[in-house]
């Protein structure tokens, strides 16, 4: 099952193919679902489509209250629900739902303050709530628990959600400039939103208020050329619900790591 969500991860990355995911999702049975994971790379492989609809329908037809999907603790189905809003311009209704998932990650930070990936998550969801402050302080002070010099691949991870951050509140110029770096950067691909790689930029509804920046498109073009050129790489994987290493995987998949 974990191989399957991998291929399409891998498929989607490397060739840009939206469909591929759902395509090995379509043979795990629905009662193969342990800790949410196969829900959420349904809701993902809905979203990466941007169906909406069937997005929606994968949350719903989960009894479970909670999801882990971002590398920190569990997020609330409030999240997800309000992403799918947000991703069709229904703000009042993404706030909603947004709103009623920001306390579990409130106290997912007083829990343990000093945790990066908690701090980076909730600065995302600020984000997404339009809370430009508030999402920028809790995104820097991510990248200062887990600083890049000194641990690579959670720092690169830390910088990931800046630039998501960055480019979700309007700080354009800042968003524009950290991608830039990522996609040379190891460790900035991952199998979630905030994923660095030519395909995720240019397929995910995340980056849309990016999209019609000629500098954002110029990277697309520009790394989009260099991911064809092919080569080999060591990638570490995260699967929501699972870790794995895949070793010698083209080197589309992350041509902007080097």
């Amino acid at each position: 099952m974990v191989a399957k969500i991998q291929s399409g991860y891998i498929e989607f990355q490397w060739k840009g193919d939206i469909d591929a995911l759902q395509r090995y999702l379509e043979g795990i049975p629905p009662d193969k679902d342990p800790e949410g994971s196969v829900t959420m790379s349904r809701w993902e492989a809905a979203m990466l489509k941007r169906d909406f609809a069937g997005a929606a329908k994968a949350i719903q037809a989960s009894g479970r209250e909670d999801f882990s999907y971002l590398p920190s603790a569990p997020q609330p189905r409030g999240f997800f629900l309000g992403l799918i809003a947000l991703a069709q311009n229904d703000h009042d209704r993404a706030i909603q739902e947004l709103a009623t998932a920001a306390p579990h990650f409130e106290q997912d930070v007083k829990e343990a303050p000093d945790a990066a990936d908690r701090r980076a998550s909730l600065g995302m969801l600020y984000a997404f709530m339009g809370r430009h402050d508030e999402a920028i302080r809790e995104g820097k002070l991510a990248v200062e628990l887990k600083p890049i010099e000194k641990d690579a691949t959670d720092g690169a991870t830390m910088l990931c959600y800046l630039a998501l951050i960055y480019a979700r509140v309007g700080e354009k110029d800042l968003a524009i400039q950290l991608i830039d770096r990522l996609l040379k950067t190891p460790g900035a691909a991952d199998s979630v939103d905030y994923s660095i790689t030519p395909n995720d930029l240019k397929y995910r509804w995340e980056w849309d208020p990016l999209r019609s920046d000629p500098r954002f498109q110029k990277l697309l073009t520009k790394s989009g050329a260099q991911q064809r050129s092919g080569g080999s790489a060591i990638v570490d994987w995260v699967v929501p619900g699972f870790e794995f290493r895949t070793e010698l995987i083209d080197e589309a998949l992350l041509e902007g790591a080097r």
